[in-house]
């Protein structure tokens, strides 16, 4: 008789967190059956990197690709909160890259408020505002727009109704600006400034530049000044600062945006993703930078863990 691996027992439900610990508030998730899902709506000459990483079962940048995670949603659930456990990290927000993803969403169910999700949305698309009304309601916590990889302005007027929506349904929208690894990617629309006239527009919704505006944090900086609903995430390794000019240390890049905007609108974020290890270096350095610089267990607590909770309504 055939003897049957016992299934992971399902997680208990995510307790609320507590000032002191950790909310990682941008992370990635790929998994051979999210890829699978994904190329199975998409034309076969469509998504050639999506499929080159299919194909081998390795993800990652050029000459860095890890092996992709064979899992379920709910096996992948408990994976992911076990190496957040590990990590010292109490929660995360995944970022997802492709829309409509039923992956995903059964992910989100497993993982029991442990890890939330922000979904993706083409904000062009004419069904747009429909497809985040069902996301929402199917436990996503707001929406990642990626402009530079998708090539879009978010103040063209074909965009307007998403925000509309967006706006009704108080949705926080995470975006992408400035470089990226993405090789589709195209630098007309890195600049935070074509947020603008949104951002202004819809002064409810929360908009937090993901990276520090990946180079372009002066524009981030200006927008934020004139419109208090911008915020910055602090994610990744932060290696746009390499091409900056003039040079800038992760501290002073700390110190300008703080000084800027306060410690009420700067999210913590490693850009983890599950092919290689944990960025567990990248929560170090920030972490450390931000002891450093003297800030009070107060504003500490509000980057680390409460601005995520509060802009994100993750234990709403």
């Amino acid at each position: 008789m055939e003897t049957q691996t016992p299934l992971e027992p399902p997680l208990a439900p995510a307790p609320a967190t507590r000032p002191g610990e950790v909310i990682d508030a941008h992370t990635h998730l790929f998994t051979v059956g999210l890829l699978e899902e994904v190329l199975s709506k998409e034309p076969p000459e469509a998504m050639k990197r999506f499929r080159e990483g299919l194909k081998t079962r390795k993800w990652g940048r050029p000459g860095r690709e890890q092996t992709l995670p064979e899992l379920t949603p709910e096996e992948t659930a408990a994976f992911y909160v076990e190496r957040l456990a590990a990590a010292g990290v109490s929660r995360a927000v995944v970022m997802s890259v492709m829309p409509d993803s039923q992956w995903t969403r059964d992910f989100i169910v497993a993982a029991k408020g442990h890890v939330h999700a922000l979904c993706n949305v083409d904000p062009r698309d004419p069904g747009a505002a429909d497809l985040l009304e069902r996301e929402m309601a199917a436990g996503f916590k707001g929406v990642k727009l990626l402009p530079v990889n998708r090539c879009y302005r978010i103040s063209d007027p074909a965009c307007r109704p998403f925000f509309e929506k967006a706006n009704e349904l108080k949705a926080s929208i995470c975006i992408h600006y400035g470089v990226t690894v993405d090789p589709t990617g195209d630098l007309r629309y890195a600049d935070p400034i074509d947020l603008s006239p949104v951002a202004r527009d819809f002064p409810e919704i929360p908009f937090v530049i993901a990276h520090f505006g990946a180079g372009w944090l002066d524009s981030v900086l200006r927008l934020a000044y004139q419109c208090k609903n911008v915020c910055v995430d602090t994610s990744g390794t932060n290696n746009w600062m390499d091409y900056h000019v003039p040079k800038m240390t992760l501290a002073e890049v700390f110190e300008r945006t703080l000084t800027a905007i306060g410690p009420e609108r700067v999210l913590f974020g490693t850009d983890a993703g599950t092919t290689a290890a944990y960025r567990t270096w990248i929560k170090f350095q920030q972490v450390r930078t931000l002891e450093e610089m003297g800030l009070s267990d107060h504003d500490r607590d509000l980057i680390l863990r409460a601005n995520a909770v509060r802009l994100y309504k993750l234990e709403a």
